[in-house]
């Protein structure tokens, strides 16, 4: 009988620290901010790429970029601190020197690239994803 209630206690204390660790867990996980985005469902994505994507594509007008650089200028902004929901942006083969950049995240500086963008000219717009699905870089190429 002894040997019974120390085998009780022993089975208690352990059922009491796996629940201890399960809480424990549970707090962690709460307060990563990454977590948030791996608990994204598929419509969840899609609906935040689709500011971003549905303008990808070959020949676009300078007015199409224009408006996907002030989306990205918004979201960068509304999401300042979440990481996994920044978008960067990279030009190439725009007039000036100082559009052409890498991996831009900013929005002063996307206003800026915002603003070198020639209305009358036309590029071709792609993307690339992370691990997760979001939108990672939007890369912009001048047409010659």
């Amino acid at each position: 009988m002894e040997n019974a209630s120390k085998a009780l206690i022993i089975a208690g204390a352990i059922l009491i620290s796996i629940v201890l660790v399960s809480v424990g867990v549970l707090v962690v996980n709460s307060l990563d901010p990454s977590s948030a985005i791996d608990d994204m469902d598929a419509q969840a994505i899609e609906q935040f790429n689709s500011k971003f994507t549905s303008n990808a594509g070959l020949n676009k007008q300078g007015s199409i970029v224009r408006t996907l650089l002030s989306n990205v200028a918004t979201n960068n902004t509304q999401n300042e601190g979440d990481e996994g929901k920044i978008i960067k942006v990279t030009t190439v083969d725009f007039v000036t020197s100082t559009a052409n950049q890498s991996e831009v995240t900013e929005p002063n500086t996307l206003a800026t690239i915002r603003n070198a963008v020639n209305g009358s000219s036309r590029y071709d717009i792609s993307y690339t994803t992370k691990k997760n699905g979001l939108v990672d870089v939007i890369t912009i190429t001048r047409r010659k």
